[in-house]
């Protein structure tokens, strides 16, 4: 199963379907999103290795995702099947593909390789690594994604959704919280959507990633704790399940190593 097939823990609620509809004259619903001219490969958003080592030359790179593209779909689907809140989940306005750098890419797929090779996940009908894709919410200063127009990251103080762009996720940067300092994620879309903060200037919208998270043998847990600098010795990650009566109103998964994840989707939405 290809990563970009993950999918986190989903909720009852009927599917968003996408927005638009196919231009005609337009070749295929799932066009390569690199060249837009040739149908991408399976298990791949790319029609070709030179496609894709074309982007990844380019990194970092948005490229966006046409809302009749199945994955438009996917992922927007996810978004509306986990927000929690009793509000209808808000509109989801652009889907971009997030292109990483090959050698920030090389040091996530490594680490997966070694947790599963440990782990040996795949035996047990699980993704490598148990890969998932998580939601994480931050703040964005600048108006990047809102169009064609504000593709490339900026380098405004602040600018978390930016800094990700630019050089993926840093522990070191990270705010401790409830369970030690560690790269937060949430397999509920609303949840992320609080750390995101209002549009910025200029922008009626907001912006939040869905990531491949490398989940490996996860630590469970059901209160805080807040001293953890990682998970205990033989697990790779730490999942705290919602527990209104400790005040986790939603799940948490934390990695505890900058290679454990990847954004791989940047979500534009109302």
């Amino acid at each position: 199963m290809s990563s970009d097939s993950m999918q986190g823990t989903g909720f009852a609620r009927p599917p968003v379907p996408p927005v638009g509809t196919r231009p005609s004259g337009s070749r295929s619903n799932a066009d390569c999103l690199m060249c837009r001219s040739v149908p991408k490969m399976q298990g791949s958003q790319f029609c070709s290795d030179g496609c894709k080592k074309n982007a990844h030359k380019q990194a970092p790179l948005l490229l966006e995702v046409y809302s009749w593209d199945p994955k438009f779909y996917d992922i927007a689907n996810q978004f509306s099947t986990t927000w929690k809140e009793e509000t209808r989940p808000p509109p989801v306005i652009k889907i971009y593909k997030v292109v990483n750098p090959k050698k920030v890419e090389e040091a996530y797929e490594d680490y997966k390789k070694g947790v599963e090779k440990q782990g040996k996940f795949t035996s047990r009908g699980m993704a490598p690594g148990n890969e998932n894709r998580r939601w994480h919410g931050t703040e964005r200063k600048c108006n990047i994604g809102d169009s064609q127009n504000n593709l490339k990251p900026c380098n405004l103080p602040g600018c978390c959704v930016c800094a990700i762009l630019r050089t993926s996720y840093d522990v070191r940067l990270s705010t401790a919280g409830w369970f030690g300092k560690g790269i937060y994620t949430t397999a509920t879309s609303s949840g992320s959507n609080e750390y995101v903060g209002p549009s910025p200037p200029g922008s009626n919208y907001r912006a939040m990633f869905l990531n491949r998270v490398v989940v490996g043998n996860a630590y469970i847990l059901n209160k805080q704790q807040e001293s953890l600098k990682g998970p205990p010795k033989g697990f790779d990650s730490v999942i705290a399940n919602a527990n209104q009566s400790q005040g986790l109103a939603y799940d948490e998964l934390v990695v505890y190593k900058n290679e454990a994840i990847r954004a791989s989707w940047l979500v534009i939405y109302g």
